[in-house]
């Protein structure tokens, strides 16, 4: 058994702020790694295609490393796992700061997720055991703050980085704050050993699981880039489905497998896990989409590209806090509902998306999507850790990360696709109106760009030519504007999925008393 502190007034706050230090800097690695990958292609002479393992290596690791922290925290204690994991990311963190060519930043992108991806379900679980269930909706959101935060701090934080000091500087700035959390971890968290028996690892359902996941993320990561329909795709589908058939017969087999499938069983622990993952389906999915337009056709650099997405971040840091004291007051079921409604809404606003979209078009569904965000947080991670037993916490904890994971990777490359197939349906629907000779609005559109390359100065007999290759690029980035709107508008169906089961979850109130609390290793 371990301790929280012999104060349990003050030991719970002290240890949800050590957590949240730890997992604001693990989820904010993940994304700010994205904004220095131009200057690290140039740095190593890498390719588009070497370079993206960098991203693709970490997310992999990070999701692989989650399943085998329930069996860690029960073996060694949660106080020791939680701060291994903080000390190998920091390690990693400045191993990839010294990283001197591609192979050896993939490889240390690795180490620093191994520890990250520990991190995660370490943090929750300890949040989870350190309140009452009748506080874990308020203690859920105060940790939320981070946990949603980052994500939208990211972009802004690694811009500022990358151009006013160095790229090398976004995995530097890890070790202050990597050092503060474990020696607070240190002093703040108490250690005991449990006196029950440790379970015996499951190796071959942890060994299937890994490559059921390693084979998917690859997949959902590359699919877009390969084709879906390659040879390699499809061979990383077969190999995910090989792992997945494996972990399943293992988990029927073990009498203490890796990941205990029957907490599915639980309907309220199901149906958050539903949400959860329509819930990462909005988060990366946005944070795909709109970096993307306002960097690509928007021209904004990566530094502005941040300031834009700050709303949300502030919007889900207001919320969080008040959505869990209401979901611990009154359950769930009203939260989730009411969130997923305007994550839904504030996504399909942007199907007016226009090369002319002004600052306040971007700023209000970006503040009503963190609101739903916020809404949702909170209520979801209470809902699924009440809904289990005491000795489940850890194993439920994993199974709410890596869903999270894989949702996530699951909303990229899906929009991701959306994007290109209508992407192309536009272009082709222009280029059917351009080559109708007697379409008036083309041959008046071809008017006004002879006009304007007139009054720059152009020779005027070239400028037949130069209106129809202006207008054709013209015709492009509006068939891309319109791809984006459309991907906007199916992520904003997406979300709706989430509905139903939000609706679904039971709002169990909590009876248990509040006193001093021991945890469960």
């Amino acid at each position: 058994m371990e301790a929280l502190g012999s104060n349990p007034k003050t030991s719970k706050w002290s240890v949800l702020s050590v957590v949240i230090l730890g997992t604001f800097m693990a989820i904010l690695d993940a994304n700010i790694v994205n904004v220095a990958l131009p200057k690290m292609m140039a740095n190593f002479s890498a390719t588009v295609d070497q370079i993206e393992w960098v991203v693709t290596g970490y997310m992999i690791a990070f999701a692989i490393s989650m399943p085998a922290t329930s069996w860690l925290q029960g073996r060694y204690g949660i106080k020791e796992v939680f701060i291994v994991s903080l000390a190998l990311f920091v390690f990693g963190s400045v191993l990839c700061g010294l990283a001197w060519d591609k192979d050896s930043m993939i490889a240390f992108r690795v180490i620093q997720a191994v520890g990250g991806g520990a991190m995660m379900p370490t943090g929750i679980t300890l949040v989870s055991v350190a309140f009452p269930p009748q506080e874990r909706g308020m203690a859920m959101g105060v940790w939320s703050i981070g946990a949603m935060v980052a994500p939208s701090v990211g972009p802004f934080l690694g811009g500022y980085l990358v151009d006013e000091v160095n790229w090398r500087s976004i995995f530097y700035i890890n070790v202050p704050v990597g050092a503060a959390a474990i020696l607070a971890a240190l002093w703040i968290l108490d250690s005991k050993r449990s006196a029950g028996p440790v379970r015996r690892f499951d190796s071959i359902g942890y060994l299937c699981f890994s490559v059921f996941l390693a084979g998917l993320l690859i997949a959902l990561a590359q699919g877009q880039r390969e084709g879906w329909n390659s040879d390699y795709i499809l061979s990383c589908f077969g190999l995910s489905l090989f792992g997945l058939i494996g972990f399943l017969v293992s988990s029927f087999r073990q009498k203490d497998p890796i990941i205990d499938l029957q907490l599915f069983l639980n309907h309220n622990f199901l149906m958050a896990n539903i949400v959860n993952f329509v819930r990462a389906v909005a988060i990366f999915g946005s944070m795909f989409l709109l970096p993307l337009y306002l960097q690509n056709l928007m021209n904004y650099t990566a530094l502005r590209t941040g300031i834009i997405l700050v709303p949300t971040a502030i919007s889900v840091a207001i919320v969080s806090p008040f959505s869990g004291m209401i979901a611990d007051r009154i359950g769930p079921r009203v939260p989730l509902f009411l969130g997923t409604v305007l994550v839904s809404y504030s996504l399909y606003l942007y199907k007016d998306i226009s090369l002319n979209s002004d600052y306040w078009f971007l700023f209000w569904p970006q503040v009503m999507r963190g609101v739903g965000l916020g809404l949702i947080n909170a209520p979801l991670m209470s809902a699924a850790l009440n809904a289990v037993r005491k000795e489940q916490t850890s194993n439920a904890s994993s199974l709410i990360t890596v869903t999270m994971q894989v949702g996530g990777a699951f909303g990229v490359a899906l929009l991701g696709a959306t994007l290109q197939r209508r992407e192309f349906f536009h272009y082709a629907q222009y280029g059917d109106l351009l080559n109708n000779p007697f379409s008036v609005p083309v041959y008046k559109a071809q008017l006004i760009m002879q006009d304007v390359l007139l009054r720059g100065g152009f020779d005027p007999a070239e400028l037949a030519a130069k209106g129809k290759s202006l207008l054709a690029l013209w015709v492009h980035r509006q068939a891309t504007v319109g791809g984006f709107a459309d991907a906007f508008v199916f992520s904003a169906l997406l979300i709706t999925i989430g509905i139903l089961p939000a609706l679904l979850i039971r709002n169990r109130r909590a009876a248990q008393p509040p006193g001093p609390r021991v945890m469960a290793e």
